[in-house]
């Protein structure tokens, strides 16, 4: 389906419609891949509420990009530096670099995935304010189960930091 602001997208068997997007990252235009989550009562199709959102969010990204990365910084140092890792100290230490300035984090982070929230979870969850979470790849602290970082994003403001799954 080619919609006519997110573009070509197609469905997957977890209710999803996915496609890409080209966004700037700094300065570079990165591919990026999009969902539009359509997996709640019964909603197939993409509402205006969706697209209001998507919209919202890339007029707002340029100036949000900074606050992002800040906030990636702040989680990396105080909620997952140093939590866990290999028992070995240069390992460890290998592990959890420094990280304090944007353009340092900006090369240890690679943003993978924007999703849209469905309808029912803009509605009955946050209340109507629009929900979009950014998903970054991430290099430090390589596990096998590497989950990455995620940002729930709501009417274009930082609400919640945590690991890529708190958009699933």
């Amino acid at each position: 389906m080619t919609d006519q602001i997110f573009g070509e997208l197609d469905f997957d068997d977890c209710g999803y419609w996915n496609g890409r997007v080209k966004l700037d990252w700094f300065g570079e235009e990165q591919e990026v891949g999009l969902m539009v989550d359509s997996c709640y009562e019964g909603q197939t199709e993409i509402s205006d509420y969706q697209r209001e959102t998507y919209r919202a969010f890339l007029e707002k990204w340029p100036s949000l990009q900074e606050a992002v990365v800040k906030e990636i910084i702040r989680y990396y140092n105080e909620e997952e530096r140093l939590a866990y890792g290999p028992d070995d100290p240069e390992e460890f230490a290998a592990w959890w670099p420094e990280i304090e300035t944007v353009e340092e984090m900006v090369k240890w982070v690679e943003l993978e995935t924007m999703a849209v929230a469905s309808d029912s979870i803009i509605e009955d969850v946050y209340g109507g304010k629009r929900c979009l979470y950014l998903l970054f790849k991430r290099k430090w602290a390589e596990a096998p189960n590497n989950n990455g970082v995620g940002i729930r994003l709501l009417n274009e403001e930082i609400n919640e930091t945590g690991f890529q799954d708190i958009a699933f």
